[in-house]
Formats: structure tokens, C-alpha cells, sequence
């Protein structure tokens, strides 16, 4: 199992343009070369409306390639380290490979289960292509963002399901 892990952790950081560990520390925007924000969301630890965004869970990715498409290229972990105008400034304090040709997988954050329990910090790379289920179970990769120090604690993806925000049901 863990020979299995190291494997693909290599295939991941092999896929990617820059190494995951050199985005940790740094403060962005703005982004290195060859990558922008995809999309993010904010995380707290307070429910003081104020720090609603001390934390942040996203995705940098690869500009739009010739067929518009971006390509997602780490999951990441951000502290907030101040503002540009209206823009949050983010110090990254963890970065992990997404997962190369995974077609159809999107990260979800904040409404995925762990063994069939509710966790809020857990952010998952899930395949949503199927609107007949509640609960997506095609995991890519899983983590639960540990806060203070905003790092990512990787978690089993068989155990994570995440709810299917395009389910008919819902």
C-alpha cells in the first residue's frame, strides 16, 4: 500500500511544471508563470464574520489551452496575508499535485463526508458526472485542511463522499 502511495505521488509530481513544495511560503497574486487561480473557497476557524477568509482552499491551474480549457495543476492551501485592492493576497502554506487525466473531476470543499460523517475542512478531487445520486464516491484524492498551519492531512479517498450538488433530488 504505501509502495503504491509513493507511486503515485511520483506520477503526480511528474505530470506538473513546477514542484508542489516551491509554491509553499510564497504570496500570491501574483502567480508564478504558467499558472492563474481556477477557483477557491474561503475558510475560517471563527465565526466572526471578519475572518470569514483567514483561510483558503483552491486551485491553480494552466492558462486556457487552444480548446479554452484550463488545466488544474495543484489543490492549495492558503493563509490570508493581506490585500490588493479589492483582491485577497494568499500565502501558500501547503500545495498538492492534482491528479493529471482525470477527466470530469472537480474539487469540492465543504460538503463531503468522511466514513458517512459530515466534515466541513474536507476538501476532494471528485468525479461529478452522474446526477442519479445523492453522494459522489469516484474520489480522486481527499484532505482535511488542519488549521492553524493550514497544511493539508491527506485522508483514504474510499472513505470520503461528497454530495452531488447536481443531484434531481437536492
Amino acid at each position: 500500500m504505501a509502495m503504491a502511495a509513493l507511486a503515485w505521488g511520483a506520477f503526480l509530481l511528474a505530470s506538473t511544471p513546477t514542484a508542489a513544495a516551491d509554491l509553499v511560503g510564497k504570496v500570491m497574486p501574483p502567480y508564478p508563470d504558467g499558472l492563474e487561480e481556477l477557483g477557491g473557497s474561503c475558510v475560517s476557524a471563527s465565526t466572526d464574520r471578519a475572518r470569514v477568509c483567514d483561510y483558503s482552499v483552491g486551485v491553480l491551474a494552466s492558462p486556457p489551452d487552444a480548446s479554452g480549457l484550463s488545466v488544474p495543476r495543484y489543490v492549495v492551501a492558503g493563509r490570508l496575508a493581506g490585500r490588493d485592492g479589492p483582491r485577497a493576497r494568499w500565502e501558500i502554506t501547503d500545495a498538492v499535485p492534482y491528479p493529471a487525466g482525470r477527466q470530469d473531476y472537480y474539487l469540492q470543499f465543504g460538503t463531503c463526508r468522511v466514513e458517512g460523517k459530515d466534515d466541513p475542512r474536507v476538501a476532494a478531487i471528485v468525479r461529478q458526472h452522474d446526477t442519479a445520486t445523492e453522494w459522489l464516491k469516484d474520489v480522486a484524492w481527499a484532505g482535511r485542511l488542519r488549521l492553524p498551519d493550514a497544511r493539508f492531512d491527506v485522508l483514504d479517498a474510499r472513505a470520503v463522499d461528497c454530495i452531488n450538488e447536481a443531484y434531481y433530488g437536492l
